[in-house]
């Protein structure tokens, strides 16, 4: 269940949810170095998008994982494939032709190769999105000897984007009981944007300030050692681990650049 419209942390108990956000973090580099570096075209691709699956089915998270990739791919893919099935330089072997217009097979598997690195990567960082409370993340940067004003910006985007979804939802509501229509065509919804924006953007500076004030009355820049409720549990293996996923993605790019 997510912890309310404060943050995309999904609450559990599952191995994941109890492994370092360090080990996380070094898994999406890895995944991101596997899609767009790794040798033999889309089968690495496809192996590792399987995996993140499989790990978000065993570790409880799998339908948030699928429903936000699929509403992120699709429009995506509507645009890509098209675009690339007619215009991609490479084209060679025709799928459909008309007249002198041809899509073609070279266009539409650049086109897929794309989108599954695309959703390979995207689905390694919602593992770690979903898995990871922002609290923890940070407290592991600040254990891990980060000055605390690194660590805050680290993970602020985790508490920022769940607090503008919901601001938005907020704005559209208010606007909507004024007489604002909007909903509708593509024209509709442009012309109903500025008395969206104009508040999202008012409301954004009005947080930044009273996040500010909130932070220095909890002595957020003084000086000396800060204590902490919350503690990040590391170990030896898992520091193993990830620097194996770590040292592994070095050798890759290194392996890529050399060829």
């Amino acid at each position: 269940m997510h912890s309310g419209s404060i943050t995309l942390f999904i609450e559990g108990k599952s191995r994941l949810h109890s492994d370092h956000p360090f080990n996380k973090l070094a898994y999406v580099l890895l995944a991101g170095v596997v899609a767009y570096g790794a040798p033999g075209a889309w089968i690495p691709d496809a192996v590792l998008l399987g995996l993140n699956l499989v790990l978000a089915g065993t570790n409880g998270i799998l339908s948030a994982v699928w429903k936000i990739t699929w509403r992120m791919l699709l429009p995506l893919a509507l645009l890509m494939i098209p675009i690339h099935g007619f215009l991609y330089p490479g084209n060679h072997t025709p799928l459909v032709s008309y007249h002198n217009i041809l899509f073609g097979l070279e266009g539409l598997v650049f086109s897929g190769t794309k989108l599954m690195q695309l959703a390979t990567v995207f689905t390694a960082s919602l593992l770690f999105v979903f898995t990871t409370h922002p609290a923890d993340f940070i407290t592991a940067l600040t254990q891990a000897g980060w000055p605390p004003f690194m660590a805050y910006l680290m993970g602020s985007p985790l508490l920022m984007l769940p607090a503008m979804r919901t601001r938005i939802g907020v704005i559209q509501a208010a606007q909507r009981a004024r007489g604002l229509d909007v909903e509708g065509g593509p024209l509709k919804r442009i012309r109903s944007l500025v008395p969206l924006v104009v508040p999202f953007v008012l409301g954004a500076l009005i947080e930044i300030e009273q996040r500010a004030i909130a932070l220095e009355i909890r002595g957020f820049n003084a000086s000396g050692a800060k204590t902490s409720l919350r503690m990040v549990h590391d170990s030896k293996a898992q520091r193993t681990v990830r620097w194996l996923m770590v040292l592994a993605s070095i050798l890759l790019l290194l392996s890529r650049l050399a060829v």
